[in-house]
């Protein structure tokens, strides 16, 4: 019994120590806290921290929006919270307006997704949806590595991990075993779709089916579900993207196209082919109408059909230009001012 009790003490010192000296690895490494290492999700997802600071209510006198969105309207690249302010009008029944950002560089569906759930004790009276070309680079690989979860790109393979263990701030030794797999994973080859299409240019051609399209119709149905849950209103705006006809990889490296360039443009391929690309996103700008249409909290806006398709409001195939956000920014208040207003009257 004796042996057997010191052989128990050991076991769980030894857990212990282990425990401590991974918890420390993480505290160093990320923005994980030593006694809560399930903030290691921050790492990839900063722009929710400001956020969470905040106490978010629907049931007083301020409009509080919540935007989920991709590098498109991201905080340093665009300021969609000062153009919007600048023409949205305060709804009867409110004393002011509150807009929350979390657009990030990259981020698509399933990050949105992710982004909403981790903020579900935030209660916003409205969320504003916009993203689609992001899921058509999921399409970039051959069928066999395609996961609906999308963890055949490396960053959703780390987030997913992250997610699948809400037991982090008791223990985190299973999620250190999952990811070493997946650190032995980064080993293989043709594992994970590269993180530049000039590191695989041949996958560009599995794009043109489009794996990733029914994916992103779950998780923005799963986020409408969510905001109907908060009683949070939804507003779906098409997405909005210029393709010159004229448009090459090389005219866009020579900058010969008539987009507004500026740091931020990035070469159609990023995403894929034109044609995959401006494909995927025609075909959510249309399906998404049928999407939306059976939640009475949510609206469909059609921005895309609406919006100027000229080089002088585009700094590439999606991000805009200064008179390109002012354009958004009008159309989405608009929007956002008869969904707000349609809601109180009934």
């Amino acid at each position: 019994m004796k042996k057997a009790g010191f052989v128990l003490v050991v076991i769980i010192f030894s857990y212990l120590l282990l425990e401590t000296g991974l918890r420390t690895v993480l505290c160093l490494s990320t923005t994980a806290s030593f006694l809560r290492p399930s903030e290691i999700i921050y790492n990839y997802y900063p722009e929710l921290l400001p956020i969470q600071r905040v106490d978010i209510s629907n049931t007083d006198s301020t409009l509080d929006i919540l935007i989920l969105s991709c590098s498109v309207l991201h905080k340093d690249w665009v300021d969609i919270v000062g153009e919007m302010n600048k023409c949205m009008r305060v709804p009867a029944g409110y004393n002011r307006v509150k807009i929350y950002n979390a657009s990030g560089v990259g981020h698509g569906s399933r990050d949105n997704l992710i982004k909403y759930g981790l903020l579900k004790n935030k209660k916003f009276d409205v969320v504003i949806y916009y993203d689609a070309i992001n899921d058509s680079r999921l399409n970039n690989c051959p069928d066999s590595i395609f996961k609906s979860d999308y963890s055949q790109y490396l960053w959703y393979d780390e987030i997913n991990a992250i997610v699948a263990h809400p037991e982090m701030n008791f223990t985190v030794v299973p999620f250190f075993y999952s990811w070493m797999k997946i650190r032995l994973k980064l080993l293989a080859k043709n594992i994970y779709i590269p993180k530049h299409f000039s590191l695989k240019p041949e996958w560009l051609a599995y794009g043109s089916k489009m794996k990733s399209l029914p994916c992103y119709e779950r998780n923005v149905k799963r986020v409408m579900d969510m905001a109907q849950q908060q009683r949070a209103q939804f507003l779906y705006l098409t997405f909005a993207y210029y393709l010159p006809s004229d448009y090459s990889l090389q005219k866009f490296q020579n900058k010969t196209l008539d987009y507004s360039f500026c740091d931020h443009s990035r070469e159609t391929e990023i995403w894929g082919t034109p044609q995959n690309v401006s494909r995927f996103i025609d075909s959510i700008n249309v399906d998404s109408k049928a999407w939306v249409s059976p939640y009475k909290n949510a609206r469909w806006a059609d921005l895309y059909t609406q919006f100027p398709k000229t080089g002088e409001y585009f700094a590439d195939i999606c991000h805009f230009s200064p008179k390109g956000i002012h354009q958004f920014a009008a159309m989405a208040c608009s929007a956002l001012d008869s969904m707000v207003n349609m809601d109180k009257s009934h």
